[in-house]
């Protein structure tokens, strides 16, 4: 794996997604060796590249999520490290997604949702929204009555931060009609 690591940055996105499939391939096939390829799927997931790539790696993570139970937290941490500067929008809906499904069912739950609210505070309309699909279903779905609790403050507060920020758009619209 480390051989591998070394000439990723020096091939194209092309040749890193081939690997990724490979990796993912390997993985299912060999569960045993999950750390290590997870390992390196987190490390490539920070280095530059394309959507394809990234589309690439999630997916052999989101794979091994399905496939693999013992590596399941760990890749989901993995990939919430992942949405908190993803570029691509589609890739971060997806994940939060996943997280809502996945994340209610963890025996940890709540380290997911600091990852989740940080999107609503600060990602796109788009990524808001999943993310806050995404932590209605940790409430809708916990066990424990002081997670719904908190879960419903943190929604609550999400109705109010998106009234603060439309709110100077509703005055000059108005001002515009008025």
């Amino acid at each position: 794996m480390k051989q591998i690591t070394g000439f990723m940055s020096e091939i194209s996105d092309e040749f890193k997604v081939i690997i990724v499939d490979a990796i993912r391939s390997l993985c299912i096939k060999f569960p045993t060796k999950h750390v290590s390829m997870l390992a390196f799927l987190s490390g490539v997931l920070r280095d530059e590249g394309g959507y394809d790539f990234k589309r690439a790696v999630v997916e052999a993570m989101f794979d091994m999520i399905k496939f693999i139970a013992d590596c399941k937290e760990q890749a989901l941490s993995h990939l919430c490290e992942f949405i908190e500067d993803c570029e691509f929008t589609k890739l971060s809906v997806r994940i939060l997604h996943l997280l809502g499904l996945e994340g209610p069912k963890a025996p940890q739950p709540t380290k997911y949702i600091r990852f989740i609210y940080n999107r609503v505070v600060l990602e796109n309309a788009t990524v808001r929204a999943a993310a806050v699909t995404s932590l209605a279903k940790f409430g809708v779905n916990a066990v424990d009555d002081g997670l719904k609790r908190s879960i419903g403050v943190l929604l609550n507060r999400s109705v109010i931060f998106f009234l603060v920020t439309l709110r100077p758009r509703l005055i000059r619209n108005a001002q515009v009609f008025g």
